[in-house]
């Protein structure tokens, strides 16, 4: 996908992690995947879920890795719904009376989701669904969950018929098994990430086991896109990447949405920014420093819960950012402190650089809460010419765009 340059304040050029990008080309050996195969024949090749052997088997060698993978979004996707306890996992408040929620507490079988959104699966006629009504974190209420913007919509539109097991599970679970519709282990767990490890826990070896750090960057990036790239596979039965195990050519099973020039999508703005949640794949791939072979795991730990997002370092402090930018580093930005580039306070949020190059551009259950990751500084000028949301003006909501791009031309006057 190529990267197409809009008004930017900033050069970014990052090349410090390519020894780290090459050294880490070696690769345990993978699962091959079949060129274009049937999906009878997909299906038959994924490993049973006796093949897999759960999180806490990992945990006898690898305890450090199991204790910070604990507290992560990633452990809190799919839960058994409880209300009691120091750690309940139901944040709805099922006391508010909603017309979008046409089931009670004692229906869900299933909790889906902790930080942005709840949604709910309950069982209609022997099979797992998923509820019509979410729950908004932030906003504390009830919203529809009508999945219209979804491209399989058309082919789900009674609600009563979307199985958990063919729009969702694969990427809330563990081990899928599609023949028997059930997972090996809830959440986003090891083995999502690093494979079946029953030979690997039999005989620890690095080659009977996929390590991301030791693969290409474009298979290591695949693990997490198979998740957060919005797409759809081969066979349009399923929306997620059935078959695809870590290690393999995403490829080959699944077809990321990539943005049309100028045109508004259910994933795009018309300038190619994230119009909703779970694009981080799609908009990633657009930015330089995608082309500059930096991956998903330079900013990003999945094995901590210490920073919001699982970041390696403090986001909102800048100090994620500084590991590679500022005026002491190779790639910029130019101006000698933060305030002289962003011509806001130092403790402001403008001084944030998540907030100007990572934009809350995206929806989840509400508007402007999914951050953009092609990493521009996107031009109120986008906003006058197409209504797309901007940088400036996430922030200010009370001031029109054409009064941040007036301080943008005098800030930067050659962008």
């Amino acid at each position: 996908m190529k990267h197409h340059l809009r008004q930017h304040p900033v050069l970014f050029a990052i090349g410090a992690y390519l020894a780290a990008v090459v050294a880490w080309s070696f690769a345990a050996p993978a699962p091959a995947a079949k060129d274009n195969p049937t999906t009878a024949a997909i299906v038959a090749a994924m490993p049973a879920k006796t093949e897999f052997v759960g999180a806490k088997k990992c945990a006898e060698c690898h305890q450090a890795h199991m204790d910070g993978w604990m507290n992560t979004a990633h452990n809190k996707m799919i839960r058994v719904p409880t209300t009691e306890g120091p750690h309940p996992t139901v944040l709805a408040d099922f006391s508010i009376a909603s017309e979008h929620r046409k089931f009670e507490l004692k229906d869900v079988k299933w909790v889906v989701g902790s930080r942005w959104k709840q949604r709910f699966i309950g069982e209609v006629e022997g099979k797992d669904v998923v509820f019509p009504a979410q729950w908004s974190v932030k906003d504390k209420k009830w919203m529809p969950y009508t999945a219209k913007t979804d491209w399989w919509w058309e082919q789900h539109q009674d609600w009563k018929q979307r199985s958990n097991f063919n729009l969702c599970a694969g990427c809330h679970s563990t081990g899928m098994e599609v023949k028997s519709e059930s997972w090996a282990e809830l959440n986003i767990s090891c083995e999502s990430c690093h494979g079946a490890g029953r030979e690997h826990s039999a005989t620890p070896k690095k080659e009977n086991i996929v390590n991301p750090a030791r693969l290409s960057t474009e298979r290591s990036m695949d693990i997490c896109l198979s998740c957060h790239q919005a797409g759809k596979p081969n066979d349009l039965t399923f929306a997620w990447a059935v078959g695809y195990q870590p290690g393999m050519e995403l490829a080959k099973f699944w077809n990321g949405m990539k943005p049309e020039e100028g045109k508004q999508t259910a994933e795009f703005w018309h300038n190619g920014t994230a119009h909703k949640n779970r694009v981080q794949g799609n908009t990633f791939p657009q930015s330089v420093m995608f082309n500059h072979g930096i991956q998903c795991t330079n900013c990003h730990d999945v094995h901590s819960a210490t920073h919001t997002a699982m970041t390696i370092k403090d986001a909102p402090s800048n100090a994620l950012c500084m590991t590679c930018h500022g005026s002491d580093k190779d790639h910029g930005p130019a101006e000698k402190s933060v305030v002289e580039h962003t011509h806001h306070s130092a403790l402001s949020t403008g001084s944030q650089c998540i907030e100007c190059h990572m934009t809350k551009t995206g929806s989840n259950a509400v508007d402007f809460e999914a951050r953009n990751h092609t990493f521009d500084f996107i031009s109120p000028a986008d906003t006058i010419k197409n209504g797309d949301p901007n940088s400036c003006n996430v922030c200010h909501a009370d001031k029109k765009p054409e009064w941040a791009l007036d301080f943008v031309k005098q800030w930067w006057p050659k962008k």
